[in-house]
C-alpha cells in the first residue's frame, strides 16, 4: 500500500516534509556527481571511515560503493545484504512512477520510525557490495569524468582518486598525489591551520575535469591554491589563489576557472591555458586584518550556459552573486532569504542552473530555492530533508544530497548523536514544478515557522512574556555546561514521569543532590533540545543562535582526526607550534593567538551575544567562554575587558570548585552598578575524563561540578540583584549519552524568585530559546532566523515571587578518587598544581619543589596539557567509560541487555553502523 510520510518534528522545532523519491545515505553526504544513469554520493561524517555511493539515477535503487579507511581497512571485502528496497517514496503525487512505499498506513510515529530504520537500511555499509580502500580520505569534492570515470578529492589523505564501476564492483583506477603549497603571510589565516604533527597537507577540496578531459582542477583547502593536474601523466601545476579556496568551476566555455574563497570575500578567476591570476572579483565587503564582522563565506558556483557568468553562493549572508569572469565585476545580488527582513540563517550551499532556472539548496531552511536566471525572481521552493547540501540536475530530475537526512530520534543503542543521523539522497521530477511548486512554497515556509500567521502569532505571545520579564527581570546569568542528555542526570528523577527513563540514568542524586534539588524548587525542561549535535556546534549555538555553514562542514574532519585542527567559533583554537604540541594555557583564550588556530571563518554572520550586548551598551562579564576575535587573532580592546581574565577555560585538572569561586570573588568586588546584568559562566567538569589514568573518576568529575554550580547559584541568590535575576542552565550538546526520547535532548533549568515551584515544562524548546529569551530581557535584537522566529519562554513566569535563597548547597558525597593506571611524574604534577588552581609551570614547580629531594623533575610548556587532546573517542565510548567507571562492568553488561530488550520492543532493530565502530572522534 502506498502512504505519504507524515511531517518530521525535528531538534530545533522545525518540521520536514520533503517531496520526490529518498534513499539513504551515510552519515553527512557532502557532494554529488550524476553520469550514464549513476548517482555517485560523497558521505563526509566523523565516522571511522567516508563512501561513495552509488545509485541508479531512475530508482535510487543502491548499487554499490567504496569506502575510504585513513588507516588499514579490513582484510576482506564487505558484500553483504539486508531486507529493504530501494527508497522511499514520499510524495506519490509528485515523484513520477520509480520508488517503493515502506510506511503503512499506521500511526505517524510507526511511519516515521519506520522510515528512518529503511533509510538507515540504506546507508548501511554492510548492505551492498563495498569496494575497500586503505590510508584514504575523502573530503567535499566530486565530478564525472570521461569513460565512466568519477573524480573524488582526499582531503587528509592530499590526493584525488579515480574510479569507476565494473560489473558491478567499484574499482579505484589511479591516484593524484597533491602537495602542499606555501601561501603569502599577509594572506588569511596568515599561517597554515593544519595538523603540524603530522606532514603539511594540500587538502584537496574540489574538482572539476577540463575540457577535452586532459586536466583536473582541484582546489587546495589549507594551501590556499589551486592545482593542475595531467590526467595522463600525473604532472602537477599549482597557482595561489584566495583564502581557504572551497569550490571550482570551468566558466565562460572552458576559457576561465573560478574559485570561490571560503575564507575571503569574493571568487578568484584564474586563466585555464596559463594557470596564472586573472583578478578578484568581491562578493561582500573589503577585508583585512582587522576586520571585525564575519566572512560571507563564497561556496557553490555554478556557471551560466554558454557564457561568462557564474553563480556565487554567499552561504553566510544568505546571497547568490551573479558575477562577470570577463569584465571581472559582480553584476547581480539575489536575496536568498525566505521573506522580508529575515535575518541570515538560509546558509545556500549547493548551486545547480538549468532550463533557465536556478536551483539553491538551503541548509538552513531545509529546501531548494528556485529562482528565473534571467529576472532573479524567486519561483518558489521545495522541501528537502535536514540540511541540503549540494545539487545536481539530470533527465529533467533535480537530486539533492541532505546531511542529516530525516533527522534524530532515541539512541537507545547508544548511537553516537554526531554520526547516527543517515543522510538522504532526494530526487524531484522537474515536470511537476508547474503544478506543484505553489503548493510545496507554503508548505516549506510553514515547515520553518515563516508564514505570515506563524509569526504573527508568535509575535503577539511574546509581546506579553517580554513586557513581563522586562518588568521584573533586568539580570540574566547563563551557565553553560558539557554534553549530557536527559536521561543521563534525569533518568531517576521521578517527578519527570514519562519523560525519564531510569534505565538510562548514570549519574543519580548521590553525584547530583544540588540538580535534584533545583530541579524540584525550580523549573525544569524535560523536553528540551541541543540545537546541535557536538560541542564545536554547541557553543555556536548558545552564543550566537547559529553555526555557520563552516563548522557544519568541518567539524567532521577535526573530530575524526583527519589532519584538521580543531577551528570552531567563537574562539576555539588549537596549537598550531609543532615544536611544543602539548602547549595549552586555559587563559590564553583573551591574548593574541599566536601559535594557535585562527577561528575567524567560523562565525556566523551576526556574530554573538557578547556582540550584541556590547553593541548595546548593557554591561556583561564572560567567565571561561570565547569571544570573537578579529580576522588577524586579535580581541577588540572593548570586548576583552569584559573577560574575567583570572578564569581559567579548558583544563581537566582545575576543577569547577575553583572556578566557582573565582567567579564569586570577581562579582563581590563589583557590587550594586557594578554588577554586570549578564553574566556568562562555563563550568565545564561534567565533560569529565572518562577513564583516562590519574584522571579524577567521572563520578567526582560530576559531583564537584554540581557543588561548584549549586554554591554560585546560592551565592547570586544572596545578592540583592536576586529579586530582579533569571539564572538559566543547561548544556553545550547531549553528545556522551543515551536517551529514550531524542539523542539531541538535554537538560535546561530556570531559577528565579519569578519562576514557578517545582513547574515541569513539557513543551518543547531549544537552546535558541534560552538565546531569545536573553534578549527578551535585555533588550537585544536576535542575530539569526533561528531566535527571530524562536519563542520567548513562557508558562514557567508567576507574578507571586519567593525572594527566598535557593535551597543550601549539599555537601559533595562522592569522595574525591582518580582513574586508575600508569601515571606519568608531570601528570601528577599537574593533578597536585590544578588542586589548588594553578597550572604546572616552573615557577610552581620550584615553589612547590622539596629541598630534600621531591618534585625535581623539570617542566616545560612542551609538558603541558593540549586543550583539544583529552578524549580521542565518541560519544558511545565515552557513555561506556563513565557508566563502568560510576557502576561498575556488571552493571553496564545489565544496561546494554536492557538497550536491546528497549530496542526490541520499539521496533528499533538496525543500530547505527557508523555509531558503532569504535571510531576515534573527539568528544569534546
Amino acid at each position: 500500500m502506498r502512504g505519504v510520510l507524515p511531517k518530521i518534528k525535528l531538534p530545533t522545532g522545525r518540521a520536514l516534509a520533503p517531496v520526490g523519491n529518498l534513499n539513504g545515505t551515510p552519515n553527512l553526504p557532502t557532494m554529488l556527481a550524476v553520469q550514464d544513469g549513476r548517482v555517485a554520493v560523497l558521505a563526509n561524517g566523523a565516522t571511522p571511515f567516508q563512501t561513495i555511493t552509488f545509485y541508479d539515477a531512475q530508482t535510487l535503487h543502491r548499487q554499490d560503493r567504496l569506502a575510504a579507511f585513513p588507516k588499514a581497512a579490513p582484510s576482506k571485502p564487505v558484500a553483504l545484504t539486508t531486507p529493504g528496497g530501494s527508497g522511499i517514496l514520499l510524495n506519490p503525487l509528485h515523484a513520477g512512477s520509480a520508488g517503493t512505499v515502506y510506511v503503512p498506513q499506521e500511526n505517524a510515529a510507526r511511519k516515521i520510525a519506520q522510515a528512518k530504520a529503511t533509510l538507515a537500511a540504506e546507508s548501511n555499509p554492510r548492505a551492498i557490495p563495498t569496494a575497500l580502500l586503505s590510508h584514504s580520505d575523502l573530503f567535499q569534492g566530486l565530478t564525472a569524468g570521461p569513460d565512466g570515470l568519477f573524480y573524488a578529492t582526499g582531503g587528509g589523505s592530499d590526493d584525488v582518486v579515480a574510479l569507476r564501476s565494473v560489473h558491478g564492483k567499484v574499482e579505484v583506477t589511479h591516484q593524484y598525489t597533491l602537495q602542499w603549497q606555501s601561501f603569502p603571510r599577509n594572506q588569511y589565516p596568515y599561517q597554515y591551520q593544519g595538523n603540524h604533527q603530522k606532514k603539511p597537507l594540500f587538502y584537496p577540496d574540489s574538482v572539476v575535469v577540463g575540457p577535452s578531459d586532459h586536466h583536473l582542477y582541484v582546489t587546495g583547502m589549507l594551501s590556499n591554491s589551486l592545482a593542475r593536474i595531467d590526467i595522463a601523466t600525473g604532472k602537477t601545476d599549482y597557482v595561489n589563489v584566495g583564502a581557504y579556496p572551497f569550490a571550482v568551476m570551468l566558466a565562460d566555455q572552458g576559457r576561465r576557472l573560478v574559485v570561490s574563497d571560503w575564507g575571503g570575500n569574493g571568487v578568484t578567476v584564474v586563466d585555464r591555458k596559463t594557470l596564472h591570476v586573472l583578478g578578484h572579483i568581491a562578493t561582500g565587503p573589503a577585508e583585512g586584518p582587522a576586520t571585525a564582522a564575519a566572512g560571507v563565506h563564497p561556496t557553490a558556483l555554478a556557471a551560466v550556459p554558454d557564457g561568462p557568468d557564474v553563480f556565487v553562493a554567499d552561504a553566510n549572508v544568505d546571497k547568490v552573486v551573479e558575477v562577470d569572469t570577463a569584465t571581472l565585476r559582480p553584476v547581480r545580488v539575489i536575496n536568498d532569504r525566505p521573506y522580508h527582513n529575515a535575518l541570515p540563517g538560509s546558509y545556500p550551499d549547493g548551486l545547480a542552473v538549468a532550463d533557465g532556472k536556478l536551483f539553491v539548496a538551503n541548509a538552513g531552511n531545509n529546501d531548494v530555492a528556485v529562482y528565473d536566471v534571467h529576472t532573479g525572481e524567486r519561483l518558489g521552493l521545495i522541501p528537502t530533508a535536514w540540511y541540503p547540501t549540494a545539487l545536481a540536475v539530470a533527465g529533467n530530475a533535480l537530486y539533492v544530497t541532505c546531511a542529516k537526512g530525516l533527522g534524530s530520534g532515541p539512541n537507545p543503542q547508544w548511537q553516537y548523536i554526531g554520526n547516527m543521523m543517515h543522510g538522504a539522497l532526494q530526487k524531484v521530477n522537474l515536470s511537476g514544478l508547474p503544478t506543484h511548486l505553489a503548493q510545496w512554497t507554503r508548505e516549506s515556509l510553514h515547515n520553518d515557522g515563516f508564514t505570515p500567521v506563524q509569526r504573527t502569532a508568535r509575535h503577539t505571545q511574546d509581546v506579553q512574556t517580554t513586557a513581563f520579564l522586562k518588568k521584573h527581570i533586568r539580570y540574566v546569568v547563563f551557565i553553560l555546561r558539557e554534553n549530557k542528555t536527559f536521561d543521563e542526570d534525569f533518568g531517576d528523577y521521578r517527578a519527570a514521569g514519562h519523560w525519564a527513563d531510569p534505565h538510562f540514568d548514570l549519574y543519580d542524586q548521590k553525584a547530583l543532590p544540588n540538580l535534584y534539588h533545583l530541579a524540584h524548587h525550580y523549573a525544569l525542561f524535560a523536553n528540551f533540545m541541543a540545537d546541535g549535535e557536538v560541542t564545536a556546534q554547541g557553543h555556536q549555538w548558545v552564543d550566537g543562535a547559529s553555526d555557520s555553514d563552516v563548522v557544519q562542514r568541518l567539524w567532521p574532519e577535526y573530530y575524526s582526526d583527519r589532519g584538521l585542527l580543531w577551528n570552531a567559533g567563537p574562539g576555539g583554537s588549537a596549537s598550531l607550534n609543532p615544536k611544543t604540541p602539548g602547549t595549552h594555557n586555559p587563559y590564553h583564550y583573551y591574548e593574541r593567538l599566536g601559535d594557535f588556530t585562527n577561528p575567524w571563518i567560523s562565525y556566523p554572520e551576526r556574530l554573538y551575544l557578547f556582540n550584541d550586548l556590547l553593541q548595546h551598551h548593557v554591561s556583561f562579564e564572560d567567565f571561561g567562554e570565547n569571544i570573537t576575535r578579529a580576522r588577524d587573532g586579535v580581541i577588540r580592546s572593548a570586548l576583552k575587558i569584559h573577560v574575567a581574565r583570572s578564569y581559567p577555560a579548558w583544563d581537566r585538572m582545575i576543577l569547577d570548585t575553583h572556578r566557582a569561586r573565582l567567579a564569586i570573588d570577581w562579582l563581590k568586588r563589583h557590587p550594586g552598578a557594578k554588577f554586570p546584568h549578564f553574566v556568562y559562566i562555563w563550568l565545564p567538569d561534567d565533560h569529565t575524563a572518562g577513564l583516562d589514568p590519574c584522571y579524577y573518576t567521572p563520578d567526582y568529575f560530576v559531583a564537584n561540578n554540581d557543588h561548584a554550580t549549586a554554591q554560585f547559584i546560592h551565592y547570586l541568590s544572596t545578592t540583592p540583584e536576586w529579586k530582579h535575576m533569571v539564572i538559566f542552565l543547561t548544556e553545550d550538546d547531549a553528545q556522551s549519552g543515551a536517551d529514550h526520547i531524542n539523542a539531541h535532548r538535554t537538560l535546561a533549568l530556570a531559577m528565579s524568585p519569578w519562576i514557578k515551584k517545582g513547574v515541569l515544562e513539557t513543551h518543547l524548546y531549544s537552546q535558541v530559546n534560552i538565546v531569545k529569551t536573553i534578549e527578551a530581557t535585555l533588550g537585544l535584537p536576535p542575530m539569526s532566523q533561528w531566535d527571530q522566529n524562536a519563542a520567548v519562554l513562557s508558562g514557567i513566569w508567576t507574578d507571586h515571587p519567593d525572594f527566598a535563597p535557593t535551597p543550601s548547597v549539599s555537601p559533595i558525597r562522592v569522595p574525591v578518587a582518580f582513574n586508575p593506571g600508569k601515571c606519568g611524574d608531570r601528570l601528577l604534577l599537574r593533578r597536585e598544581a590544578g588542586a589548588a588552581g594553578h597550572l604546572l609551570t616552573p615557577a610552581w614547580l620550584k615553589a612547590h619543589t622539596d629541598p630534600h629531594g621531591g618534585h625535581l623533575v623539570p617542566v616545560g610548556q612542551k609538558n603541558a596539557y593540549t586543550p583539544t587532546s583529552l578524549l580521542k573517542v565518541g560519544g558511545p565510548e565515552q557513555l561506556q567509560q563513565e557508566w563502568i567507571a560510576s557502576k561498575g562492568v556488571k552493571s553496564y553488561d545489565h544496561f546494554m541487555l536492557y538497550l536491546r530488550y528497549y530496542a526490541h520492543i520499539h521496533g528499533a532493530t538496525i543500530a547505527s553502523y557508523e555509531a558503532n565502530e569504535g571510531n576515534s572522534t573527539e568528544s569534546r
